[in-house]
């Protein structure tokens, strides 16, 4: 991997850094929003996980290698600790990732995410080089990311001057924060001015009372992990934040500590290099923020934020509109091809059977069945794009009325299953009397298709009214139905439970369904159990209201 940008992931700031990362080297490589937001969060899950369980933790983003033909966005992340434990995390980025790799070894772990880089033969190594330039100039993102840099550079740049005292000083109180050493006792060796004349104490007042008279009596218990010489040398970065009290106001102000060991060649501890960055105006913002003290601001920001979230709806909705269409198209132009080949492959096989080899045969029937298929998927996304764009017809619809409809089109495969069928009186709701039927239509067949063999099938069909002014339709039966840990195939397109030479299907029918409910404001669900059958629950307004509800969605078996 050609390495561009690195980042240590120690908290949540990190993660912030690293999704930021991520979204700009998706950028560069020429992903759409939509790709480097997949990109950017397939990282966040992967971090997030290294920093709650690893040690030592750190994101390598780069390019793949450039020899190859197509060419890939790399992030990967590694750990000093443990192997990296499956978990719901890991298990969304590998879905989001176009190649995902685990590697684990001795003594670190790995996670390697990649991501193919459209028109990625222009890709070349000097145009990584001006990307890994642009992360190096690149200005921080964040008040942290910003202390974050001088920390890493100060404690180069400590570790470099341990033999020019002078210089160190000199450097050290030209710079705005407090920087200290101390030896293994934790008592302070070396202070700049910055921290005397913060305190207005000595570094021998400082060391005789062990900070107490500088430190928030409410911070002190904190403060002193610092002090502690239990504190393992191992360890790699100790921080905390305190209130430091300013000599010439007399007030406590907030200000983050942090602690590094200084080792020599052998690995023994050599002594601690610290400093204290004053972050009091960021931790009074946050204080305000969340007692709504600043209400005219927070209105501001909120606004501000309303802005952009609508902005991004408003990109969305026109991504979504152009996808829709696109697939219209798509489907509507492979209908006239799929024909032909239909029409002559069982004019072969019927014209030249006797002809052709038992083999040959195969084929052509082979080609007849995926034929089928390919023009049921076709009439799907079809359909599914015509609910997609459907602009809603409303009008007063009786339920019943419907639902009869639906079985009586229904009733050859209801004759064939030897299906018994129970519907309970359902009430008037205002709807697209052409979307309800379509729903009511997949969800009944649904029910047909997974029946179980040698058992006629039994559907029940019934509503409650609900205290919310909307009504929930229950669709019942008695089929085979599936495993509550398959729940999280959320009426996903082309999601199936089972193989297509089980069931037929395209794995269309309830993401239709899902997306008629969406379209009346209603929720819809499934409940089930392996062999016992499945509920499907679709609550709907029994007027049409405007504004937008959730949708719940927690199976499909199409």
């Amino acid at each position: 991997m050609f390495e561009i940008a690195k980042v240590t992931l120690q908290n949540e700031m990190d993660l912030i850094l690293a999704n930021k990362r991520a979204m700009k080297l998706a950028e560069l490589a020429g992903l759409g929003i939509g790709g480097q937001t997949t990109f950017a969060t397939a990282v966040s899950e992967v971090s997030r996980s290294a920093i709650e369980k690893g040690k030592n933790s750190c994101l390598l983003l780069g390019v793949a290698d450039f020899l190859k033909k197509d060419k890939y966005i790399v992030a990967e992340i590694k750990d000093s600790k443990v192997a990296f434990a499956s978990n719901e995390g890991l298990e969304y980025a590998k879905r989001l990732a176009d190649k995902f790799f685990i590697s684990n070894t001795g003594n670190e772990s790995s996670i390697e995410l990649q991501f193919f880089i459209p028109s990625s033969h222009k890709l070349t190594a000097a145009i990584a080089d001006t990307w890994k330039i642009h992360f190096r100039k690149e200005s921080p993102i964040s008040p942290y990311e910003e202390i974050k840099r001088k920390n890493e550079q100060l404690q180069l740049v400590a570790t470099k001057l341990i033999e020019s005292e002078s210089q160190y000083k000199t450097l050290t109180n030209s710079l705005p924060i407090i920087i200290f050493s101390l030896n293994v006792h934790r008592e302070i060796i070396y202070a700049n001015d910055w921290l005397t004349n913060y305190t207005g104490l000595t570094i021998e007042d400082l060391n005789k009372h062990k900070w107490k008279n500088v430190i928030h009596p409410e911070d002190y218990k904190e403060f002193c992990v610092l002090l502690n010489e239990k504190i393992i040398p191992e360890a790699s970065v100790i921080k905390t934040q305190s209130r430091l009290r300013h000599a010439a106001s007399n007030e406590y102000l907030w200000h983050l500590a942090s602690l590094s060991p200084v080792k020599d060649e052998k690995d023994n501890l050599l002594y601690w290099i610290g400093f204290l960055v004053d972050v009091n105006a960021q931790k009074v913002v946050e204080k305000t923020l969340q007692e709504n003290k600043v209400l005219e601001e927070a209105q501001t920001i909120l606004k501000k934020k309303e802005q952009g979230m609508q902005a991004n709806i408003n990109e969305l909705n026109r991504s979504n509109i152009e996808l829709s269409q696109f697939a219209f198209i798509a489907s509507h132009d492979l209908q006239e091809p799929l024909r032909k080949i239909m029409l002559y492959s069982d004019y072969l096989l019927n014209r030249y059977e006797d002809v052709v080899d038992k083999k040959g045969v195969d084929y052509l029937r082979n080609m007849i069945n995926a034929s089928h298929r390919m023009r049921n998927l076709i009439d799907d996304i079809l359909s599914f794009s015509h609910v997609n764009n459907k602009q809603l017809e409303l009008k007063p619809i009786d339920l019943n009325i419907i639902a009869k409809e639906v079985l009586q089109d229904l009733d050859v495969l209801v004759a064939e299953k030897k299906a018994v069928t129970s519907l309970k009186p359902l009430p008037t709701i205002e709807a697209d009397p052409v979307l309800i039927s379509q729903l009511f239509n997949n969800v009944i067949s649904n029910a047909l298709k997974y029946s179980k063999e040698k058992t006629p099938p039994k559907i029940s069909i019934y509503s409650k009214l609900q205290k919310n002014d909307s009504v929930s339709i229950y669709f019942k039966d008695n089929g085979i139905g599936f495993e509550e840990k398959y729940v999280e195939k959320i009426f996903t397109l082309f999601q199936r439970l089972h193989g297509k030479h089980s069931y037929k299907g395209t794995g269309l029918g309830l993401a239709i369904c899902r997306k008629i409910v969406q379209l009346h404001n209603g929720t819809i669900e499934a409940k089930g159990e392996l062999d016992k059958g499945a509920t499907f629950i679709i609550t709907l307004p029994v007027k049409y209201q405007s504004t937008n509800q959730s949708i719940k969605c927690t199976n499909e078996r199409s």
